[in-house]
C-alpha cells in the first residue's frame, strides 16, 4: 500500500528540516575543515609576524587605501538601509560585515598613526566608527525577527546618518591631505588583524558544523577581515612588501569568497526550509 499525499508532504517536510540548517551535513563538514585548517595554519604566520614584521614603514597609496574603505562602508551601510526597510534576511549579514570593516577601518587608521594629528584623528575616528560599529552589531543580533515598522524606520534612518558622517569624516581627511610617509606600529597591527582572521574562521569552522544559524554573521566577518587585510595590505604597502602582499592575495580572496558564499548559501537554505 502505498503512502498517501499527506504523508508524502510530511516526509518531505521532514527531509528539509535534516538537511538545511542541521548540523553535520557532509557539505558543511568539507567546508569547515577547510576554514578550520586555514585558520589554524595562520597561527606560525603570526609567530613570524611577530618575529620580522618591522615596526614603521614606508606608505603606499594611503589616499587610496582610506577612500577606498569608507566608500565600501558608506555603501554598506545605505544597503544596511535598505535591507532594513525591505526586511530582508539579508540583512544581519550585511550589517555584520559593515560593522566589521568600521573596526578594521577604525583600528588601523587609529594604530597606525598615519595622519598628521593623532589624537584629533583617534577622537574622530571613534565618534563616527563607534556608533556605526555599535548600531551594525545591535541590528545583526537582532537577526531576522520582526520589527516595528517605525523601529525599522529609525534604524535605516541611522543607518543613513552613519553614511553621511563617514562621507564627511573623508571629506575631511581628503582636505588635510593624506601626506603620512610611514606608518607605525605595524607589528601590533597585522599581527591583530591575524588573529582576528583565526578566530573568525575557526568560528565559522564551529558554526558549520553545530550551529548554522550563525554561519551568516561568522562567514560576513571572516570575509570581511581578510578582504580588508587584501586591500590594506596591497595599497598600502609599497616595493616588495606590495608584491608579496599581491601574491597572498591570492589565497586570501577565494577564501573571503568561499566564506561570503557559505553564508550566503545558509540564508537561502533556511528560507527554501520554511
Amino acid at each position: 500500500m502505498s503512502p498517501g499525499p499527506a504523508a508524502e508532504q510530511a516526509e518531505g517536510v521532514d527531509t528539509a528540516r535534516m538537511t538545511v540548517g542541521a548540523p553535520g551535513r557532509p557539505l558543511d563538514r568539507w567546508w569547515s575543515l577547510l576554514f578550520a585548517v586555514s585558520g589554524v595554519a595562520l597561527l606560525p604566520w603570526i609567530v613570524l609576524l611577530y618575529l620580522f614584521q618591522p615596526a614603521v614603514a614606508a606608505v603606499g597609496n594611503l589616499a587610496l587605501a582610506a577612500t577606498g574603505a569608507l566608500a565600501v562602508l558608506a555603501v554598506g551601510l545605505l544597503v544596511s538601509a535598505a535591507l532594513t526597510l525591505a526586511r530582508s534576511r539579508y540583512l544581519a549579514m550585511i550589517s555584520t560585515a559593515t560593522a566589521t570593516l568600521a573596526l578594521c577601518a577604525g583600528f588601523f587608521h587609529v594604530v597606525t598613526g598615519t595622519a598628521d594629528n593623532p589624537r584629533a584623528a583617534a577622537f574622530a575616528t571613534v565618534v563616527v566608527v563607534g556608533p556605526v560599529a555599535v548600531l551594525g552589531i545591535l541590528v545583526a543580533r537582532h537577526g531576522a525577527r520582526p520589527r516595528r515598522r517605525g523601529t525599522d524606520r529609525l534604524i535605516a534612518v541611522l543607518f543613513v546618518l552613519g553614511a553621511v558622517a563617514t562621507v564627511l569624516a573623508w571629506v575631511r581627511a581628503a582636505s588635510m591631505g593624506f601626506d603620512a610617509q610611514y606608518a607605525h606600529h605595524l607589528k601590533i597591527a597585522w599581527i591583530a588583524l591575524d588573529v582576528a582572521e583565526a578566530g573568525a574562521l575557526l568560528l565559522t569552522a564551529a558554526a558549520l558544523w553545530q550551529h548554522p544559524a550563525r554561519v551568516p554573521a561568522a562567514a560576513a566577518v571572516t570575509g570581511t577581515l581578510l578582504c580588508s587585510d587584501v586591500w590594506f595590505n596591497v595599497v598600502g604597502a609599497t616595493g616588495e612588501a606590495r608584491t608579496n602582499a599581491i601574491q597572498m592575495a591570492f589565497v586570501s580572496i577565494p577564501l573571503a569568497v568561499a566564506a561570503l558564499w557559505v553564508g550566503v548559501r545558509e540564508i537561502r537554505q533556511a528560507r527554501q526550509a520554511e
